[in-house]
């Protein structure tokens, strides 16, 4: 079989034939030559542009024979696209594979869109407990930035590094955290 020779519409009527000695050898051709294309045209390794030029051959050749592809003119130009569109989709997968240690990876914390909605509304909520901050007397101002200074501390501690019963630390420090949310909460509804 002179393989040179045959046209579009041979190859296509021997892809829907059972014929199948004829298009194994036809078939072998068909796939060096898409190898081919990928290796000079679009400048892939010899391997992956034998694996994508099988690939899509044995695609397309599905799909010819199940009558998929119906009105193609030009089977060796959809073949060699069907081989580029198969290469391109590699290096896109390889661009953004996710290595196998990885694949059940549930995503950097505080990047969902719910997450980052709630940070920029956790950051307007901070410049406006900032601003209420600012608002209070300068004693009740002093005295926050006092118990700021041991936020992580356990207010028993804290009251006696001020010099302060426990109750009267958290009686004053109550009454500020209350003023400072009806600051912030009326700044929200304005």
């Amino acid at each position: 079989m002179n393989q040179k020779k045959i046209s579009s519409e041979t190859f296509y009527e021997l892809a829907t034939s059972d014929d199948s000695s004829g298009i194994n050898q036809l078939s072998e051709h068909i796939i060096q030559r898409m190898a081919l294309y990928l290796t000079s045209v679009m400048e892939a390794e010899r391997e992956a542009a034998k694996d994508c030029a099988q690939q899509a051959y044995e695609k397309v050749y599905v799909k010819i024979s199940n009558g998929e592809i119906s009105g193609v003119k030009d089977v060796y130009g959809y073949l060699i696209r069907a081989a580029r569109y198969e290469y391109l989709m590699k290096l896109r997968k390889e661009q953004f594979e996710v290595p196998s240690e990885y694949e059940y990876f549930s995503g950097v914390r505080g990047t969902s869109g719910e997450e980052v909605v709630e940070s920029l509304y956790s950051e307007e909520r901070e410049k406006l407990l900032e601003y209420c901050i600012q608002q209070l007397k300068e004693k009740r101002k002093n005295f926050f930035m006092k118990v700021l200074k041991h936020i992580n501390e356990k207010d028993k501690d804290v009251a006696e590094k001020l010099e302060m019963s426990h109750s009267s630390f958290r009686a004053r420090k109550s009454r500020i955290i209350d003023t400072l949310r009806e600051c912030v909460k009326n700044a929200l509804l304005k």
